[in-house]
């Protein structure tokens, strides 16, 4: 990997542009928040806290970027690390807001419920056990596949829109395995980060779609 290490006061700032698009999905996510935090509907109230939660785990994953050259060592790990738990937390909230919205009437309701409660600490475990990415994308493809496909079975609008976003993160996968880049400063971190954005606004659409509906009935 080319080294594009920035200064700024003499201070470096390692894989700048990975770093700024954190940032950018970071403050993203905290304005979704804030926008959905005072709503009282429950499934909303989920997914405001899913925004904040990924917020976070962006935020504190900058830090791996920008301070680490070397991924390596406990310094290193205490950010990577503290991300792909953050990050599972989010996951759990988005899993909260599905089992009280598209599954509100289902008769796997409980089910669903025991397998989100298992899910997450088990999670956690395995992320200081192996202390490998493979297990965060496990993480991911259990968590979001499940909530896309119970988004998409349900027919109303905000459904099909969350489905639509979390399908958009999977374009990341893609471009994190062919490590496509267009430029040394826009690599394939960088790309999947847009990606990533794109994912969450649309998520954040379907899901303020999902309090205008109640509204309106």
């Amino acid at each position: 990997m080319i080294d594009t290490t920035i200064y700024i006061g003499g201070f470096p700032i390692h894989e700048p542009t990975t770093v700024f698009t954190d940032y950018i999905i970071s403050g993203a996510s905290i304005v979704f928040y804030f926008k959905m935090k005072g709503i009282k509907e429950e499934a909303t109230h989920f997914w405001s806290y899913f925004f904040l939660f990924m917020g976070l785990s962006s935020f504190v994953g900058s830090f791996s970027h920008a301070l680490y050259a070397v991924h390596e060592g406990w310094g290193y790990k205490s950010f990577w690390l503290s991300m792909q738990v953050i990050n599972g937390i989010a996951i759990y909230y988005g899993q909260q807001a599905t089992r009280v919205s598209v599954l509100a009437t289902s008769p796997a309701k409980k089910t669903w419920k025991l397998i989100y409660m298992i899910q997450l600490p088990v999670f956690i475990i395995a992320v200081f056990l192996f202390q490998n990415y493979t297990v965060t994308v496990i993480e991911n493809a259990l968590g979001l596949i499940p909530i896309m496909i119970l988004h998409y079975k349900d027919k109303r609008y905000f459904a099909r829109t969350i489905a639509n976003g979390i399908a958009i993160s999977f374009i990341t996968v893609i471009v994190r395995l062919s490590k496509f880049s267009i430029h040394v400063y826009f690599n394939y971190n960088d790309m999947a980060h847009v990606f990533i954005l794109a994912s969450l606004y649309y998520m954040y659409k379907g899901a303020r779609m999902k309090h205008t509906e109640i509204l309106q009935d």
